[in-house]
């Protein structure tokens, strides 16, 4: 059937698992995050690694975001052919075929991306400058997480190789603390301290060598509010908070967000007592982190997923029927929507447009 058959019609219409946005529950967070950023006088370009949707980032811009960040450069790929223009990939970009791909697309679009190492900014530079481009850098630095990123003492020689070559232009520095999310309410506010500090004198240190350092970007949804608040970024990337979802909320205790993103299911079997079966398996919704959370009735709480059944508890005195939505909030957001080819768009439960999340699967 026509997905766009659905336009129109109440979501529970829709065929059953659906991935669908409230409309005005995401608009309501875009613009907590938008507001947060404004005073802060810190620009916002969102991660779309969760959404993976080219309709879903135009509408983070149209609300006034300054482009978006992706983690691969098959993210961007598509975000460049659904007409995003301005990107950041907050990644290393490695090897010459993934380069070849970036040059390619930085011939219509802005992009900049993170570097760590001399080689790779060599290439980098090597590629862009035979095919006449310019392709921007962030210097990325390690913050804490161990993960990617150079120690303090190197930032500077791969600033000055960045200004020295052609085809790569300086834009600034990078510092994501993907380690500081998980974190309780203090801890995690000394520790966005601590990585807005190191940020702080690493761009003090560059601009005191003559370095004119305009970008110095981070931060994640789970401690967005400190790390555009302490002045150690001035672009901030956390995307997710846009989405929300039982992790960002539950785990990380994001504040005064809504969940906005959801999934119907529809029950299939109700035949053991004090609980019901739903056609929505881990193939629906990433568990990595944790099980989803059921919204639309009291009591009901996800026991346990396979791949094409989900099992909720329910007290033994409701009662359900054979055909009955069920809605639930992912647990993760990034692990979910990425298993999904659409994502329908509703407003007062009226499904509004259809949006194709075209980034799934885009892995390399």
């Amino acid at each position: 059937m026509d997905k766009s058959s659905f336009i129109g019609k109440h979501i529970n219409q829709a065929d059953t698992p659906v991935l669908w946005l409230n409309l005005d529950s995401f608009d309501r967070n875009v613009s907590k995050m938008k507001e947060f950023c404004n005073k802060n006088s810190v620009i916002w370009r969102p991660h779309v690694k969760a959404s993976k949707s080219p309709d879903l980032a135009l509408r983070l811009i149209s609300c006034g975001a300054v482009g978006i960040t992706c983690a691969k450069v098959s993210e961007a790929e598509v975000m460049v052919a659904g007409g995003v223009r301005d990107i950041l990939i907050a990644n290393e970009i490695i090897g010459a075929t993934k380069i070849s791909r970036l040059v390619e697309i930085s011939k219509v679009a802005r992009m900049c991306v993170a570097c760590d190492d001399e080689n790779n900014i060599q290439e980098i530079s090597k590629a862009a400058s035979d095919s006449n481009v310019v392709i921007d850098v962030l210097v990325d630095i390690n913050v804490g997480m161990n993960r990617c990123g150079v120690n303090l003492d190197k930032v500077p020689t791969l600033a000055k190789l960045v200004s020295d070559l052609p085809g790569v232009r300086l834009r600034g520095l990078m510092g994501y603390e993907g380690h500081v999310m998980g974190l309780d309410s203090v801890e995690k506010r000394d520790v966005s301290k601590d990585v807005s500090d190191l940020i702080s004198l690493a761009r003090a240190n560059l601009q005191s060598e003559g370095f004119d350092i305009e970008i110095c970007s981070g931060g994640g949804t789970g401690n967005y509010w400190h790390s555009a608040s302490l002045g150690g970024i001035n672009e901030l990337q956390a995307g997710g908070g846009a989405l929300m979802d039982v992790k960002y909320m539950e785990q990380m205790n994001v504040p005064n967000h809504e969940f906005a993103l959801f999934i119907n299911a529809q029950i299939v079997s109700t035949s053991v007592p004090g609980q019901i079966v739903v056609d929505s398996g881990w193939k629906t919704t990433g568990i990595h982190t944790g099980l989803p959370k059921v919204v639309s009735h009291s009591n009901a709480n996800v026991k346990a997923l396979s791949a094409e059944h989900g099992i909720i508890s329910i007290d033994i005195n409701q009662s359900f029927n054979h055909g009955e939505r069920i809605t639930l909030v992912p647990n993760y957001s990034d692990s979910t929507v990425l298993l999904h080819r659409n994502l329908f768009v509703v407003k007062n439960d009226i499904v509004e447009d259809i949006w194709e999340i075209s980034g799934s699967g885009a892995l390399q």
